[in-house]
Order: C-alpha cells, then sequence, then structure tokens
C-alpha cells in the first residue's frame, strides 16, 4: 500500500475560513506549493500555483505548474486553472493547457481530464500535439499520459513535413487516428485523404509506418476504395502501397487507370512512380 504524504509550502499565506457544510472550512492559500512521495521515498508528482482554495476533497488551483515524474520520464503541466481531488489525485484542467514530455511531446487543448490511477488523459476539446515533424489536429483525444498509445477522435489532420526533401504530406481523416508509438504506426479511419506533392490519394482507411530513430515515414498502406489522383489522370484500386524510400507506389486489387491525355503533349503519368 502506498502511503502519501502532502507537503503545503506557503510563502505568502492568507487563510480564509468560511462554513462549507458540517464544520468543513475552506482555506485560501497563495503562492502554493502541493508534493506527493511514493512508500519509497522518491517523487511522484509536485504543484505550484498562484493561489489555491482547499474546500473537502478538492484543490482549486489557480495559474497551475506541475511536474509528473514516471519511469524515465517527466511530464511537465501548465494550465490557467486545475481541480485536484485529494483521495483520487484526478486532476482536471481548464484553459491554455499545456503537455510536455523528454522525449519530445507537445499538446496543447482548452480542456483535459487527468486520470492518475489509470494513467490516461482525456478530452472532447480541440487538441494539437506536435513531435519531431509530425503535427496532429483534431477534436477529442483518448490517451496514455505518455501518449505511446492516443486515440485522436474526429477531424484529424496530420502534417508531416520532410526537412531534407523541403516538402510536406498531410494526411485527414474523419476519424479516429489511432497511433501506437511503440509499434512505429498510425492508422487513420474513415474517409481518408493524403496530399502529396505529386498528387492526392482517397481511401477508406491508411496505416502509416515510421522510423522513430530517423524520423520519417517509412511506409503508407491504404486499403478500400482506393483513387489517385494526379494532374488529370485518376487510378482505381483495392489497396495501395507507398514505398518511402523509393517514393514509389505499388496497387493491388484491380488496379485502373483513368488517362487524360494533354494538350500539349506530356504523357507523364503515375504517382511516386507507380507499379
Amino acid at each position: 500500500m502506498r502511503y502519501i504524504i502532502f507537503f503545503l509550502f506557503i510563502s505568502a499565506l492568507c487563510f480564509t475560513s468560511t462554513p462549507a457544510g458540517y464544520g468543513n472550512t475552506k482555506q485560501e492559500i497563495k503562492d502554493f506549493y502541493l508534493s506527493n512521495f511514493k512508500k519509497d521515498g522518491s517523487s511522484d508528482w509536485e504543484i505550484e500555483g498562484k493561489e489555491a482554495i482547499v474546500d473537502g476533497d478538492y484543490i482549486d488551483i489557480e495559474t497551475m505548474n506541475a511536474n509528473y515524474y514516471t519511469d524515465g520520464d517527466t511530464i511537465s503541466v501548465k494550465s490557467n486553472k486545475a481541480r485536484l481531488n485529494k483521495k483520487n489525485q484526478n486532476v482536471q484542467l481548464d484553459g491554455n493547457v499545456v503537455i510536455e514530455n523528454k522525449e519530445g511531446w507537445n499538446l496543447k487543448t482548452n480542456h483535459l481530464d487527468w486520470q492518475r490511477k489509470e494513467n490516461y488523459i482525456k478530452t472532447d476539446s480541440s487538441v494539437t500535439t506536435k513531435k519531431d515533424d509530425f503535427l496532429v489536429k483534431a477534436n477529442g483525444l483518448y490517451a496514455d499520459s505518455q501518449l505511446k498509445k492516443a486515440d485522436f477522435k474526429k477531424d484529424v489532420k496530420v502534417t508531416y513535413t520532410d526537412k531534407d526533401k523541403k516538402n510536406a504530406t498531410t494526411i485527414s481523416c474523419d476519424g479516429p487516428l489511432e497511433i501506437e508509438y511503440n509499434q512505429n504506426r498510425a492508422t487513420f479511419k474513415n474517409n481518408v485523404v493524403v496530399n502529396h506533392k505529386q498528387g492526392k490519394l482517397f481511401s477508406d482507411l491508411a496505416i502509416l509506418f515510421f522510423d522513430t530513430k530517423e524520423k520519417t515515414i517509412t511506409k503508407i498502406v491504404s486499403k478500400g476504395h482506393v483513387k489517385i489522383i494526379r494532374d488529370d489522370n485518376v487510378t482505381f484500386a483495392k489497396k495501395a502501397t507507398y514505398l518511402a524510400d523509393q517514393e514509389k507506389l505499388v496497387l493491388e486489387g484491380s488496379p485502373r487507370l483513368i488517362y487524360f491525355p494533354k494538350e500539349n503533349g506530356d504523357n507523364s503519368s503515375g504517382f511516386f512512380g507507380m507499379d
């Protein structure tokens, strides 16, 4: 059983006691600091705030700045307001919520619920996350606190900027987008659209594979009602696999090309070197 020890360090103390029912009182604290330690003495988390109101099982914090410590990682959390449940340590965050960790994840939203025991975060608000050269925008998120596994609910748009080739690839879908960071893959569902400098690809589902060390896309596999538009050419297939290192697209499942020749005699066709 873990023992929770709370320390309140107050540099400018201001208590105002008011009846809160059955003898409870509210405590208003300026320059608030709260720390929680595990049984082995190591720090679990620490919270600072401009002001806090302690009322029964809850602490309402103004201008919160917190650090949560996990094995090998430190998660920084900031928000305009926060409500901490002292019993289960769950936190509700509101206003300019920003979460960052050592691995470079950056998350921004206006509201977030953090469930400490279950180790997950969730929001129905619009959310923006950034890691390396990947930028994700969506409405709604359910993820573990380190964003190793995340489900972006709807209206998803991902932008990947290739710094070496100086171009951007965007992938959008109705959602959800399921990211499994430890598996090096992200799955886009429902009305998927891939935009690349060489064309546009539509499908029901797309799985993006990435290299976390090289920070690059390695492969995109698109399935279901695949349609590719490049210039005035349209290609249909059941499955398309984009091989990033070769800039080539391999089509499977009765591929069909509709070709519209140009008046200037440009006979170029294909998408990423189509096979």
